[in-house]
């Protein structure tokens, strides 16, 4: 299937995708663990590409040695991401033609061919092609998805949170702060390798540090608190 407007090299994206009928694309741990170092290892224009099996099971990488290695030119810039059970977010510029394209597929039939072996299943994992959104540097969207992509994740444990009015509850800024299975934590300066996957320097400078970054969190759940019949 061929998409109607092509990437545009140098522009902002969403991109989004969830499981087929809904259903979970990531069951443990080790499942997003494998969809991380997709992130890193399959942006790159390398050729012949990485195959992440070869590097676990015959070099022996492990998880954090996989996403420091030099993987060489990236197709794409990434500048925030998030896992849920059904479904992931990515935030992204293409930096060379046909970047996000060969991404993505990449991603995709490297993450399929592992969940489809690993649960004994066979088919499509995913629901159609991935979608996206493109995005204008020039507009405040770009900012927002920065809050969007990242508070995505409390669906997990806060169903219909943005429609309740104490949205900026302790425990949800704690859940936020330590959920792993998104660039939150780089966004507030915890060390760890998943912060490599990030190129944050093709991005507007909104977050100057861990403070702004937090102060753009609260923010936002201000706002929400103060317009609570409106869904954000």
């Amino acid at each position: 299937m061929l998409r109607k407007d092509p990437f545009v090299t140098g522009e902002y994206y969403h991109i989004y995708n969830r499981g087929i009928d809904k259903r979970n694309i990531f069951k443990l741990e080790r499942d997003y663990e494998r969809f991380i170092m997709l992130l890193y290892i399959c942006n790159s224009t390398n050729e012949p590409p990485f195959r992440l099996d070869n590097l676990i099971n015959h070099s022996r990488k492990s998880f954090n040695e996989i996403i420091i290695l030099d993987r060489g030119k990236p197709l794409v810039l990434i500048g925030a991401w998030c896992l849920m059970t059904n479904h992931f977010h990515i935030l992204l510029k293409q930096e060379t033609d046909g970047g996000i394209t060969k991404f993505m597929r990449k991603v995709g039939v490297g993450y399929s061919m592992f969940f489809n072996l690993k649960y004994q299943r066979k088919g499509a994992l995913f629901g159609g092609l991935f979608k996206s959104k493109l995005i204008g540097v020039d507009d405040n969207y770009l900012n927002y998805m920065f809050a969007y992509i990242h508070l995505n994740a409390l669906d997990i444990e806060f169903p219909g949170w943005e429609k309740e009015i104490n949205k900026s509850s302790i425990e949800m800024k704690n859940f936020l702060e330590s959920y792993r299975y998104s660039s939150y934590q780089d966004y507030i300066d915890t060390k760890r390798t998943e912060g490599n996957i990030l190129n944050k320097e093709a991005f507007p400078n909104y977050f100057e540090d861990t403070k702004s970054f937090k102060d753009f969190t609260e923010n936002y759940f201000r706002y929400s608190d103060s317009n609570s019949s409106q869904t954000l």
